[in-house]
């Protein structure tokens, strides 16, 4: 075999391990980015995240009440979240995806801490600036536990502040 040969092979050889480790990374982290949800809340449409805390329950009664601070959610802020749950007490993790309704802005996942009582979860984030001067967002409470992950989502506008 000639070095031009080899050197063919051995690149083959690279993009074929290459290609096998992205589909293992793939299959691996598809679940946590995708987790398969077993219950979501009712949307509250009424509510205003911009303006105060928001609430949801599900069909067994358990409630999630969602805060953002500052108020008004500027973007590349940062945001101080609080997640407070009643009757959900066996949750492991919580975390709050936030995801443009109507364009993809990439993967915005907060982690959550557990707070200073049971049931209360907080965190820090931020929404990512847009070319648009209005987003709609959605803010998913994401819930875990033995019985799977509950969804709790909650919609807002953020609009972008242009300095003068």
């Amino acid at each position: 075999m000639t070095g031009r040969g080899l050197l063919h092979g051995l690149w083959l050889l690279v993009a074929l391990l290459a290609g096998i480790t992205a589909v293992v990374a793939v299959v691996r982290f598809w679940p946590l980015l995708n987790p398969s949800i077993v219950e979501r809340a009712p949307l509250a449409a009424a509510c205003d995240l911009l303006t105060g805390p928001c609430s949801v329950a599900f069909a067994d009664g358990a409630r999630v009440r969602l805060d953002i601070q500052p108020r008004g959610i500027p973007v590349v802020h940062p945001l101080r979240i609080e997640v407070v749950l009643s009757g959900l007490q066996q949750s492991q993790r919580v975390e709050l995806d936030l995801a443009a309704v109507d364009m993809d802005m990439g993967y915005n996942r907060v982690v959550l801490s557990p707070g200073a009582s049971p049931g209360h979860w907080v965190g820090q984030g931020m929404l990512p600036v847009c070319v648009r001067g209005r987003m709609t967002w959605e803010a998913r409470v994401l819930i875990t536990s033995d019985a799977g992950v509950r969804s709790a989502p909650f919609r807002f506008d953020a609009v972008r502040v242009v300095a003068p």
